[in-house]
């Protein structure tokens, strides 16, 4: 079980040869054998013969189509990460919503299921572990090679070390564990790898509200830097669970701003989230409530911003995506209240879907610190399926 506060990114020169040849692989791919020399500073005969290693080991495929046409000499067959021998298996713990995913090793996600649980419940891992042998079985000839396990662990008082040792007893896998916008941050870098020099800040907002830094040094670059913004100061004076008021999440959280639709009688009871969202088209109380949040969120990003100096600012996750009408408000928010230059400021492409790619971007890590060390090894090993839990807590 491999679990650290910090998320390797890119392994640049410090990586193997493998570990270099996926890497630029799965972000210029097809490429040729000509341009990784070039991008890897490795000799031609080191390139050459990595690649016919990972070839034959199912890691990469060649790309006959993608030949240049008129090019002087012999033209170079390219090579992208091959996407149909293996798979990462990606598991995200959330706030009442547990996510297992299927990933392929250029960290796309192939197939995804949320599994819903009360509240108050620890998540059922034999149960996830049963959903990832299912979604696994409906993409047949992928050998499962890591797992990954994402959660926001404080915020839900879990485990992190413990979690990630039953989960790898029961795959028969190794599993990283990782801290969910740590996660998240490096899921967003990963699939944003061009133009990404320097310091990228990620504010992510949903359950769980933090921000991550990933630190693009040259030769390696990492996730180095994460803060909760659970408690920070931001909003009405709302009760928070430490005892204090007007914290961000007490506030701004997707439960509480739920509990504030219900309270303020723009959603019954029963309703979640996507209720109150789908609410404020007709419903000026929901409206209202998700324009304050968007205020509130752009004004601490903002803050955020000015405090660590970054290159550019992501906002990710649905606290920023999930009502677009008022993504407007967030950014006129953001920057009314920097006092910084004008910085680079984006959202996530990845939506609602940004949990499951986490989880499998998470899995990637010990299989692009060695591609060859762990592909032929378990080529050929199928996933176990646990037994049917007694613990009964997921819904």
């Amino acid at each position: 079980m491999f679990g650290s506060q910090m998320i390797t990114l890119v392994r640049g020169r410090f990586g193997s040869a493998a570990s270099q040849v996926i890497e630029q692989t799965r972000a210029f791919g097809p490429i040729s054998r000509d341009e990784l020399t070039r991008r890897t500073g490795l000799s031609n005969a080191t390139i050459n013969r990595t690649v016919a290693q990972m070839l034959r080991a199912g890691l990469l495929a060649e790309r006959p189509d993608e030949v240049v046409v008129g090019a002087n000499g012999r033209p170079g067959i390219p090579v992208e990460v091959d996407g149909s021998s293996f798979a990462t298996l990606g598991f995200h713990v959330g706030h009442g919503v547990d996510t297992v995913a299927i990933g392929d090793l250029a960290g796309r996600v192939l197939g995804q299921r949320r599994v819903t649980r009360p509240l108050d419940s620890a998540p059922d891992l034999e149960a996830l572990a049963r959903v990832s042998a299912e979604l696994l079985g409906g993409l047949p000839g992928r050998s499962p090679l890591a797992a990954g396990l994402v959660a926001p662990w404080a915020d839900l008082d879990l485990d992190r070390e413990a979690m990630g040792e039953e989960l790898g007893e029961l795959l028969g896998l190794d599993v990283t564990t990782a801290e969910h916008v740590a996660a998240i941050a490096a899921t967003e870098f990963l699939h944003r790898r061009a133009g990404t020099g320097g310091v990228t800040l990620y504010v992510y907002a949903r359950n769980t509200v933090g921000f991550a830094l990933a630190v693009d040094k040259g030769a390696v670059t990492e996730v180095s830097r994460v803060g909760s913004l659970t408690h920070f100061p931001a909003g009405p004076d709302t009760p928070c669970e430490c005892g204090g008021t007007g914290h961000l999440a007490a506030n701004y959280s997707d439960h509480a701003l739920l509990a504030r639709g219900v309270a303020g009688g723009a959603v019954s009871a029963e309703a979640t989230i996507d209720d109150l969202v789908a609410a404020a088209g007709t419903d000026a109380r929901a409206r209202a409530l998700l324009e304050e949040r968007a205020v509130a969120m752009g004004r601490v990003a903002a803050i955020v911003r000015d405090m660590v100096a970054p290159h550019r600012v992501v906002l990710v996750g649905q606290g920023f995506t999930a009502y677009p009408p008022a993504l407007a408000s967030t950014l006129d928010a953001f920057r009314a209240h920097s006092a910084g230059a004008e910085v680079e400021l984006s959202v996530t492409r990845f939506g609602g879907g940004i949990q499951a790619a986490a989880a499998c971007t998470v899995a990637l890590g010990p299989i692009y610190d060695d591609p060859l060390g762990l592909a032929p090894a378990v080529r050929d090993t199928p996933l176990p399926i646990p037994a049917p839990s007694t613990k009964g807590n997921i819904a």
